[in-house]
């Protein structure tokens, strides 16, 4: 039978002891860690370049849409302006129908003011123009008696 206190018997069947700490896995740990660190720096830097780039690109953006407002604002107080002076000369235009509208009423009233006094006035000979007489339709000297006229010779 073996005893638990020789250990010169044991020691032949056991693994070889586990060596102690080696010093290159603490250096490894290190440079992972600082690789991580560096790592993590850069990732940081990158994020910050491309929200700054976002940025710019935002900025440029709204300056685009704003250039193409004012465009856009340009061109509708253009055609408003044009429309205003439209307007105007139709306004213009309504005006001096109105005024047209007004003489020709008036020279309608005053025509048929005429037409009314030529209509109510008698008139003095039924012939406007009346044709002069004739020697021979005067009255003679001899003694008042009228003549009729001399029958037109053939």
């Amino acid at each position: 039978m073996v005893s638990i206190t020789d250990r010169e018997d044991d020691g032949s069947r056991r693994s070889p002891p586990a060596p102690g700490p080696r010093p290159w896995i603490g250096w490894l740990q290190i440079g992972l860690s600082s690789m991580l660190a560096v790592l993590f720096l850069v990732i940081l830097a990158k994020t910050r370049e491309q929200s700054q780039l976002l940025m710019r690109l935002e900025q440029r953006l709204q300056g685009l849409e704003n250039s193409r407002a004012l465009d856009r604002t340009s061109v509708l107080e253009e055609q408003q302006r044009a429309m205003v002076g439209r307007l105007q000369t139709l306004e213009a235009g309504a005006q001096r129908l109105q005024a047209l509208e007004q003489q020709q009423d008036a020279w309608r009233s005053a025509l048929a003011d005429l037409q009314g006094r030529a209509v109510r006035r008698p008139l003095l000979s039924p012939d406007p123009f009346p044709a002069p007489e004739s020697p021979a339709a005067s009255p003679r000297s001899d003694g008042g008696v009228l003549r009729p006229p001399a029958p037109p010779s053939p």
